[in-house]
């Protein structure tokens, strides 16, 4: 306890008479007027275009930010003003000014509100470090409005943390510490499918968590390149909002259309990259000289080369359309977009004046080359999501492959004069070219999968059949609903119409090839040992030793081999029985078989590998290799949607491999082939009788032996 003298005291007495322990009230008062003040009603693109400096790379000069580089920003920035919208989400390509618009909203708050808490939220602390020290810093030094409004305590400006007229904008690592027990009226996820993967896809939902209390004037701003892909990340966070996409004018022929219209608007026409391909193993310097001279962007109307003068002017005229709008070719964006408190717009980087089309082109086809040369996808992966601003679904979605493209080969090849047709067969026949024919066999709850395709020795391939099979003959003459997952005897009908069906040779309907081998997917569950019974039961089909059933089952990692080489033995039951004869299971890597499908998909020029289809080909089993996409090296099936004819072509080409078609044992010089790829004669044995003995002499009796006598009398010679 301290004793103050006399002097003391009355010194004391005197500071509180006069309140000098008190602080001042009109300082006070001064320091929270703001909070008190409406904020001033000035758009976000006002305050961008009179106010927002923005530092050059080299951080010696500042220049006002203008719209004339951006303008596909200026509705992204309308946006976060419409008091309707709660989010704003923008997947694009690096350097497009996607965070800027975030600094934008952010620095118009500070200065003229409204006024609140800001929550910045990067990947990690050397996200948080980089952009403090190359931008956030800058940000108030440069713009003396929002500089002045800093507070003046020790805590009020740091390196990630500012506290502007009383409010807090902060830097932080996207995590639960940052995350709980927060709350913030404008929060801006940067880059966010770079987060933990545990809120790289609810990154939306937990702003939306943490703004429940502030009401309407809440926003959220997302922006990122979309390195997740569709299952996640800025990617999901679109699909969910408006959709919007960019659409552009071309000058020729003043058609509409986009530079990404996305697998969400496939109706919508696509403004492509243009470059002259060199000829094969031209060296890559050349290779890419011949790339970035013939640069152009395609219009797909009238299929005019444009150049970046041209682009940069659609660029200027160019407009979002969104869920509920319509796209007419020659009129445009047509209606009014649906009412959604999220919207979304998607930038690519033919939307981008600072890059220009040689240098796209180079890019490009430097990473294709990589691929060709090391087979790997990374560089090709990071071309395509961060120069390009697109979602990264494989090397054949490079080339615009689709499902809209192969139907589109289809439809010319069945429009196409007969002669002038360079493959013309329809689904059920082998067309000349097949050597061999394999089935491949998915298996569902209530019905099975089919593909019948045909292959050459340099791995072209020829769909023969798709076909779906619901239904079999019941011992009484009705067609009933088959449940392979229920009743054994249901499988019984994949022994006629798969294993044993014969395909006639189009060139030669008398002659027909075999099934050479079937593969059963097993990997259902609900199906498995009744796949594996109805194998045991189709030991008995064989080329000599060699069993024509087989099962097989998809590898969960995504480096499991193709077809490894030993397969598993199933030698009991479901119950643990022993159970003879032994049968054996293909473990496949159907990641990397798809991705060869896909490729295999991409080739057109008639060189190996290519994929032929019927002119009669279903929509459907086109539209069946789209139904997947490629997630960090695994495919993912979004939503169950139908991926039947991908998976078919992967085990088909399991199929294949099993095969070996090319090993040095076997020849195939002149007629000399294997038993299983032997065309069948259709006709009885001795010819045709009746014809020869001529209309008056009399028939002899000949008994006719069914098609699939004939081929079980082949196969017993």
């Amino acid at each position: 306890m301290r004793i103050f003298g006399k002097e003391e005291l009355r010194n004391a007495l005197e500071l509180i008479s006069a309140d000098g322990f008190c602080a001042n009230i009109a300082e006070l008062a001064l320091s929270k007027i703001h909070t008190l003040s409406p904020p001033r009603k000035i758009s976000t693109i006002e305050y961008s275009e009179n106010y927002r400096f923005i530092r050059s790379s080299t951080d010696t000069q500042k220049t006002k930010w203008k719209r004339d580089l951006t303008p596909y920003l200026v509705p992204v920035m309308d946006a976060l003003d419409n008091p309707n919208v709660r989010g704003v989400v923008v997947p694009k390509p690096a350097r497009s000014g996607g965070t800027v618009v975030a600094e934008n909203y952010a620095l118009k708050m500070c200065e003229f509100g409204p006024s609140g808490d800001i929550m910045w939220y990067l990947a990690g602390p050397k996200e948080v470090e980089s952009y403090s020290d190359r931008t956030f810093k800058h940000i108030f030094e440069d713009h003396e409005g929002v500089a002045a409004k800093i507070g003046k305590g020790p805590s009020d400006n740091k390196l990630t943390m500012k506290k502007v007229g009383g409010r807090s904008i902060e830097l932080m690592v996207m995590s639960a510490q940052t995350t709980t027990n927060r709350q913030a009226l404008f929060i801006v996820f940067d880059e966010p499918d770079s987060y933990n993967k545990k809120f790289a896809s609810n990154f939306m939902d937990q702003g939306e968590d943490r703004q429940r209390m502030l009401g309407s004037s809440a926003k959220i701003y997302a922006c990122a390149h979309a390195d997740i892909g569709w299952s996640g990340g800025i990617a999901q966070a679109w699909v969910q909002s408006s959709r919007g996409i960019l659409i552009m004018r071309c000058p020729d022929c003043l058609g509409y259309a986009s530079p990404y219209p996305t697998k969400h608007w496939p109706d919508v026409l696509r403004f492509k990259l243009f470059y002259k391909k060199s000829p094969p193993r031209t060296p890559v310097g050349e290779r890419i000289r011949m790339a970035s001279k013939t640069a152009a962007m395609l219009c797909p109307h009238c299929g005019s080369l444009l150049n970046d003068d041209q682009r940069h002017a659609m660029i200027d005229t160019s407009a979002f359309m969104h869920d509920g709008q319509s796209l007419d070719i020659e009129a445009g964006i047509i209606g009014d977009p649906v009412q959604s408190d999220t919207m979304g717009f998607w930038i690519h980087v033919l939307n981008v004046k600072q890059v220009t089309l040689a240098k796209l082109a180079a890019k490009l086809e430097g990473a294709l080359e990589h691929h060709e040369r090391t087979t790997k996808t990374e560089k090709i992966k990071q071309v395509m999501v961060r120069t390009f601003g697109e979602v990264f679904e494989g090397v054949g979605d490079i080339t615009g492959l689709s499902a809209e493209s192969l139907r589109k080969r289809v439809n010319e090849l069945a429009k196409a004069e007969e002669n002038e047709r360079p493959v013309d067969y329809r689904m059920g026949e082998a067309p000349d070219g097949v050597m061999l024919v394999t089935a491949a066999v998915d298996t569902g709850g209530k019905k099975f999968d089919v593909l019948i395709k045909g292959w050459d020795l340099q791995r072209r391939s020829w769909l023969i059949d798709r076909f779906t099979i619901r239904q079999r003959r019941h011992s009484d003459g009705v067609m009933r609903d088959i449940r392979p997952d229920k009743v054994q005897d249901d499988w019984n009908v994949l022994e006629s119409q798969v294993i044993d069906r014969l395909i006639p040779l189009q060139s030669d309907p008398s002659k027909a090839l075999p099934i050479a081998i079937t593969v059963i997917d097993s990997g259902d569950g609900k199906s498995t040992w009744k796949a594996y019974e109805f194998a045991r039961r189709m030991d008995r089909k064989r080329w000599g030793n060699w069993r024509k059933v087989r099962c097989i089952k998809g590898a969960k990692s995504p480096n499991a081999p193709d077809l490894p080489p030993t397969p598993t033995k199933i030698s009991r039951d479901n119950e643990g029985k022993m159970i003879e004869p032994v049968v054996t299971l293909h473990m496949l890597g159907v990641h990397k078989l798809k991705d060869d499908v896909v490729e295999r998909l991409a080739v057109e020029d008639g060189s190996p590998g290519q994929c032929y289809f019927a002119i009669d080909t279903p929509n459907s089993a086109l539209e069946e290799f789209f139904g997947e996409f490629k997630d960090e090296g695994k495919w993912v099936r979004p939503n169950n949607a139908p991926n039947e004819t991908l998976d078919l072509y992967g085990y088909s080409e399991a199929a294949r491999l099993m095969l070996e078609p090319d090993r040095e044992s076997i020849k195939w010089d002149g007629d000399s082939r294997p038993v299983w790829a032997t065309p069948i004669s259709l006709e009885p044995k001795g010819g045709d009788q009746e014809a020869a003995a001529g209309e008056d002499s009399p028939k002899p009796e000949v008994k006719k032996k069914s098609l699939i006598d004939r081929f079980n009398d082949l196969n017993s010679e």
